[in-house]
């Protein structure tokens, strides 16, 4: 018989925490579960995030979009000149106002920039009118003379292509483009217009209402 046995090793004492990293411990599954999950987690909280950040920018680019096709058209480059505020389509000058004012003012601002509240001959330039307009009611120039005959602001007589609602003394346009009476003294913002090419030269009155 030996002297000395050898040890066995599984009875061999630990070398404190030393011993036991270098043998290891088993990998638990519930850990390895969990990892999994919150990567998997975190991977869809910024697929979330990219979707959502798309989503936002197609729209801010839509918004922008329709913002300027809403853009009055810009004058032709020959001969013409387009006042400041005023936009112009089918050779007529438009002027949608910032401020309000009853019927006879607003007529008196568009004939302070050589134009009168608006006189419209078609559908087709009524209908034109609406991008530009928005929800608000806008007179226009029609109202009844002492005879309580329809004519426009320009002194043409109205021909009734289109229905008046009311029985009231002035017209406006409302959010629909339809064409309402209304009490002359009550405040709405306006629209003018006016006929004609002009040059820079020859247009001697420019700005806006404030």
């Amino acid at each position: 018989m030996r002297e000395r046995e050898e040890a066995d090793p599984s009875e061999q004492p630990l070398n404190g925490s030393r011993d036991l990293k270098s043998r290891g411990e088993p990998d638990n599954p519930a850990n390895s579960t969990f990892k999994k999950a919150a990567v998997s987690e975190s991977r869809g909280v910024f697929i979330a995030i990219v979707v959502v950040l798309v989503v936002i920018i197609i729209a801010l680019a839509a918004a922008l979009g329709v913002e300027k096709s809403k853009q009055p058209p810009p004058c032709p480059a020959v001969a013409c000149w387009c006042p400041d505020g005023w936009f112009r389509n089918q050779g007529i000058y438009y002027y949608f106002s910032k401020s309000e004012g009853n019927w006879t003012y607003s007529q008196s601002f568009c004939s302070s920039h050589a134009a009168s509240l608006a006189v419209i001959e078609s559908l087709q330039e009524l209908d034109s009118l609406l991008p530009y307009k928005g929800k608000l009611d806008h007179w226009i120039g029609l109202w009844k003379d002492t005879d309580q005959v329809w004519k426009w602001a320009n002194g043409t007589k109205f021909d009734h292509w289109f229905q008046i609602q009311g029985g009231a003394d002035c017209a406006y346009l409302d959010e629909e483009l339809t064409v309402i009476s209304s009490s002359c003294s009550t405040s709405r913002k306006w629209i003018c217009s006016k006929s004609g090419t002009r040059t820079k030269e020859e247009e001697h009155v420019v700005g806006g209402d404030s």
